[in-house]
C-alpha cells in the first residue's frame, strides 16, 4: 500500500507536468483548425496511453534537464537520471550528500546566499554557478531554484532545475573575443592612419606622376575622379594629379597600355574602373618617401584589411562606396569591381536597393557624425533551420573627419554573428520553458502536500478507532470472552498494529518529503528518552521474554526534539524485537562520541545483516528480508530525523545470525544548535 501511495503521488506530479506539453499541442491544433470544422476527439487508444501514470513518469524521468531536491540543511533527497548523467554519478552516490559538495568552493557562499534569500522571500530565483563532475571537471550551470512550501505555509526545502550552459558560455566567450578583436582592429586602423599621417607630413616629393585617363563619353570617370580627389585631399593638398583625355593624348595612353576607362596611373601601378580607396591609398603610399618605412606600414595595413574576418567598408559623404574588403563582398552579395563607386542610397533602374533599409538609416546617422555600436543588428528574415550568413550582425560605424573637422567618410565594421545569436535565442527559449515548468512544479508540490495529508490521515483514523474497540473487548467491559475468541482478537489487534505502523511510516516519510522536520530543540536526559520509547513496546518485550539492558550514565543529556528522537528509538528497538527470536537480548547504551556529540546504540542478537546490505538498509523501500511485513520506510525516516539534528547514523553486523547494532549521534546538551 505504501508503495502505491508513493507511486501515485509521483505519477500525479509527472502527469501535471506532461499536461502542459499536451495542452500546448492541443492549442496548436485548435489554432490551425479551419472555421466550422468539427472538434477533434483524441482516439481512445491514444487517450488511454496518455492517461496512464507510468507514461507520465517515464516522461519526467527522461526529461533532458537535471532536477534536484534538498532539505533545509542542503542535504540532497532527490535527483533525476538526467542530473546523474550530467555529473557522472549514480543516484546513490548523490542522495544524502550535502549539495555544496558538488559546487566549486568559490561559488558555495553564493549558493547559500541565494538559498537563504529564496527561503526568506518564498520566491523562485535563477543564477549561474560552476559545479564539479565526478571526474573533477568544471561544469557551468544555470540554477532555477524554488522553495518547497509545506501545507502549513513554512519553507521545508528546495528543488531546482539544473541546466548545462557550457555551450552558452563558449558562445559568450567567442562573442567577447570577437568584440575585442573588432576593437583591436579599429584601434589598429586608427594607429596605422596616424603612422601614415606622420609619413605624409615628412613627404616632399612623389615618385612619378599621378594620371587619370578618361574621355568625354566615359560613364564611370566622374565617380573615379571624385574618389581620387577625396583621397588626395587627405594629404593636405601636397599631392596633385593630371587628367588625361585619351582622344587628345593617344600616345601617352598607349605608353601606359590603357585598355579601359577610367584608369588611374601612379608610378608603375594602375587601377582600372572606379578605384578601391584602400588600394588607392596603398599605391599613393608606395610613391611617398621614406620608402622603407612605408613598405612596412603598407604591408601591415593590407594584411589587416584583406584577411580580417570582419567586413570593412568606407562610404564618403556623398554616399559613394569607396572601399570594401573580401569579407564585405559576402555582406553586400557582390564582387568589389561591381560595387565600388556606386552610391549606396541610390537604386539601379529596374532593381531594388540591395542594402537593407535598416543599414541605410544607420549610414545616414553616421554621415551626420554619430558613432554607432549595435551588438545585434537583424537585417534579414531568419530561417532557424538554415539561416543565411550575415542575417545578424555585430555592427559599428565610425565617422572619419578631414583636416577641417568635416565628416569626409564613415568606416563601417560588421561581423557575422548569426550562429551565435541563434544559439543565444535557443538558450533563452529553453530558460523561459524551464521557468514555466518551475511554476507548475510549485503548484503541483502544494497539491501533493494536501493529497498526502488527507489520504494518510483518512486511513490512520479508522484504524486507531478499531484498535481502541478491540482493547475494550479484550478488557472484558463488553462481556466475558472465551479463550478462542481472545486469541482471535489478539491476532486482529496485532495485525492492526502492524498496519498502523506501516501507515505511520508512510505518513512520516511523505511528510518528511513534503514538509521536512520543524524541530523544537530542548535539552533532555538520554535515559528518560529511552524509557519513554520502551513504554510503547513494553508489552511486546514481556510477551516474547526479551531482556533489555541499559548502559546509560544518569547525567548524559542531548539537545534534540523529544518526539522525533523517541520515534527513532522506538523504531530501532521495534526492529530489534522483530528480527530476533525468543530468549534474546537488546542492549541500549550511550556514551560521549566527540567534543560536541553523544553516541546512542541499540544492539540485538538477532538475524544480523549481510555486509553488502549495511549501507542500503536506510534506502527507501529496501528490506533486508524481502518477505518481511515492514514498509521499507522506517529506517529512511530515522536517518532523516538524525541528520536533521546534525547527527549521523550507521549499522554494524558481523553477518547472518550474529546480531546487529544501530548507532547514531546527537549534539550534547550544552552544544549551541539553532532550531531548523
Amino acid at each position: 500500500m505504501e508503495k502505491f501511495l508513493h507511486e501515485i503521488c509521483f505519477a500525479g506530479l509527472c502527469k501535471e507536468v506532461a499536461k502542459e506539453e499536451i495542452k500546448g499541442s492541443t492549442d496548436l491544433q485548435a489554432a490551425t483548425r479551419e472555421e466550422g470544422q468539427a472538434d477533434y476527439n483524441i482516439p481512445s487508444a491514444l487517450k488511454q496511453v496518455i492517461n496512464d501514470s507510468e507514461w507520465y513518469k517515464t516522461l519526467v524521468e527522461t526529461m533532458a534537464q537535471g532536477m534536484i531536491a534538498s532539505d533545509l540543511n542542503h542535504i540532497i533527497v532527490f535527483v533525476n537520471p538526467a542530473l546523474c548523467e550530467m555529473f557522472g554519478y549514480v543516484k546513490e552516490e548523490m542522495l544524502g550528500e550535502d549539495i555544496l559538495k558538488f559546487v566549486v568552493e568559490e561559488d558555495r557562499e553564493k549558493v547559500i546566499r541565494q538559498t537563504e534569500r529564496r527561503y526568506e522571500e518564498k520566491n523562485s530565483s535563477q543564477y549561474e554557478i560552476t559545479m564539479r563532475t565526478k571526474l573533477g571537471s568544471s561544469l557551468p550551470v544555470l540554477i532555477t531554484g524554488t522553495p518547497i512550501i509545506g501545507h502549513s505555509g513554512k519553507t521545508i526545502g528546495t528543488y531546482a532545475i539544473i541546466t548545462d550552459i557550457t555551450d552558452r558560455k563558449i558562445a559568450e566567450k567567442e562573442v567577447r573575443d570577437k568584440n575585442a578583436e573588432l576593437q583591436d582592429l579599429y584601434n589598429n586602423l586608427l594607429e596605422l592612419y596616424e603612422q601614415l599621417g606622420v609619413i605624409i607630413s615628412e613627404t616632399t616629393r612623389i615618385h612619378g606622376e599621378i594620371l587619370l585617363f578618361t574621355s568625354q563619353d566615359c560613364v564611370y570617370c566622374a565617380p573615379a575622379e571624385r574618389v581620387l580627389q577625396e583621397v588626395l585631399a587627405s594629404y593636405g593638398g601636397k599631392i596633385t594629379y593630371r587628367k588625361v583625355d585619351i582622344d587628345e593624348e593617344p600616345d601617352l595612353a598607349e605608353k601606359h597600355d590603357i585598355m579601359s576607362l577610367p584608369t588611374i596611373v601612379i608610378g608603375e601601378d594602375k587601377i582600372t574602373s572606379v578605384p578601391d580607396v584602400y588600394r588607392l591609398h596603398s599605391m599613393l603610399f608606395s610613391a611617398l618617401v621614406p620608402e622603407e618605412k612605408f613598405r612596412r606600414t603598407r604591408q601591415e595595413l593590407d594584411n589587416l584589411i584583406k584577411h580580417s574576418p570582419i567586413a570593412i567598408m568606407t562610404i564618403n559623404d556623398e554616399g559613394i562606396l569607396t572601399g570594401i574588403n573580401p569579407t564585405a563582398e559576402l555582406l553586400v552579395g557582390d564582387q568589389r569591381k561591381n560595387v565600388i563607386g556606386k552610391n549606396v542610397f541610390e537604386e539601379e533602374i529596374g532593381k531594388p536597393n540591395p542594402t537593407p533599409e535598416t543599414m541605410l538609416k544607420l549610414y545616414k546617422r553616421g554621415l551626420k557624425g554619430e558613432k554607432i555600436t549595435i551588438d545585434r543588428l537583424y537585417i534579414k528574415d531568419l530561417d532557424f533551420e538554415k539561416p543565411e550568413p550575415f542575417s545578424i550582425l555585430s555592427f559599428k560605424i565610425v565617422p572619419m573627419t578631414d583636416k577641417e573637422g568635416q565628416i569626409a567618410e564613415i568606416l563601417v565594421l560588421a561581423e557575422d554573428v548569426t550562429e551565435k545569436a541563434l544559439q543565444e535565442e535557443k538558450l533563452a527559449r529553453s530558460h523561459r520553458k524551464l521557468e514555466e515548468l518551475n511554476e507548475k512544479l510549485v503548484q503541483i508540490n502544494k497539491e501533493r502536500a494536501n493529497f498526502v495529508e488527507i489520504t494518510t490521515k483518512g486511513l490512520i483514523s479508522p484504524l486507531r478507532s478499531s484498535r481502541e474497540l478491540i482493547d475494550q473487548i479484550l478488557s472484558g467491559r463488553l462481556g466475558r470472552l472465551g479463550d478462542e475468541t481472545i486469541g482471535i482478537m489478539e491476532y486482529l489487534r496485532s495485525n492492526l498494529d502492524d498496519v498502523s505502523k506501516k501507515l505511520m511510516d508512510i505518513f512520516d516519510f511523505s511528510m518528511m518529503e513534503v514538509q521536512g522536520f520543524a524541530l523544537k530543540f530542548k535539552v533532555h536526559n538520554v535515559k528518560e528518552l529511552v524509557s519513554e520509547a520502551l513504554q510503547s513496546v513494553g508489552s511486546t518485550v514481556i510477551d516474547k521474554g526479551f531482556i533489555v539492558f541499559l548502559e546509560i550514565p544518569d547525567d548524559l543529556e542531548v539537545k534534540c526534539d523529544k518526539d522525533q528522537i523517541v520515534k527513532v528509538l522506538n523504531n530501532l528497538i521495534s526492529n530489534g524485537i522483530k528480527f530476533t527470536e525468543k530468549d534474546c537480548t537488546i542492549q541500549i547504551s550511550a556514551e560521549e562520541w566527540s567534543k560536541d556529540m553523544l553516541k546512542i546504540s541499540v544492539k540485538d542478537n538477532g538475524i544480523g545483516i549481510a555486509e553488502e546490505d549495511l549501507d542500503r538498509v536506510f534506502d527507501q523501500y529496501y528490506k533486508v528480508d524481502p518477505n518481511s511485513d515492514g514498509s521499507g520506510l522506517g529506517l529512511t525516516v530515522v536517518k532523516s530525523i538524525v541528520e536533521a539534528h546534525k547527527g549521523k547514523i550507521w549499522a554494524e553486523s558481523e553477518g547472518y545470525n550474529k546480531g546487529s547494532t544501530f548507532s547514531f549521534t546527537l549534539p550534547k546538551g550544552d552544544k549551541k544548535l539553532k532550531p531548523e
